[in-house]
């Protein structure tokens, strides 16, 4: 009798552990029309306007809830976070990280590594090439992300400090979808 409520303890524990979903999207395509335009302040073209959309109806149909949304502060990844923020309703502000934004992936990982633990499903929008280098190396994939693609990894780690490994759960890829 003793073995089976341990037994049972052991599997509760198991099904009790939060599981943590990290969800990494490269910004949605930007307008490269204006030459003069610094590098951060471009914008999203109307492509970008539409992949962000659609990325939000597939976030929306898979009833992803994110608890936060951190961004690169360059606009083009602002405007991103604040279409998947307004179709999606999430209601909390987005945060910004300088970090984000021609970045190493330590410091990117730092980041990750210091989420609050009762954060459980972040997103988290930045640019390339860091965060196809990103995916591939928490995910021990090769993926290249094109503009406005989520990647969705998922670890069992119990906090983020110890999140070293994830699994590749999918990517939504708008391009796939218009």
């Amino acid at each position: 009798m003793k073995q089976i409520k341990y037994f049972y303890l052991i599997l509760r524990m198991q099904f009790s552990k939060k599981m943590k979903n990290l969800y990494l999207m490269r910004h949605a395509k930007s307008d490269w029309t204006n030459d003069i335009v610094d590098d951060s302040d471009r914008v999203l073209n109307y492509i970008g306007h539409k992949q962000a959309r659609i990325v939000a109806e597939e976030i929306n149909k898979k009833n992803i809830k994110f608890d936060t949304i951190i961004c690169s502060p360059v606009k083009r990844a602002q405007q991103t976070a604040e279409i998947i923020k307004n179709n999606t309703n999430f209601e909390k502000e987005i945060i910004e990280k300088q970090c984000f934004y021609f970045s190493n992936i330590k410091e990117v990982i730092q980041v990750i590594k210091n989420l609050d633990d009762n954060i459980s499903t972040p997103l988290l929008i930045g640019h390339n090439p860091i965060w196809s280098k990103l995916v591939n190396l928490l995910s021990k994939s090769n993926i290249y992300l094109d503009t406005a693609n989520l990647v969705a990894l998922t670890t069992n780690a119990n906090s983020w400090k110890d999140a070293d490994t994830f699994q590749l759960d999918f990517i939504i890829k708008p391009q796939n979808l218009m």
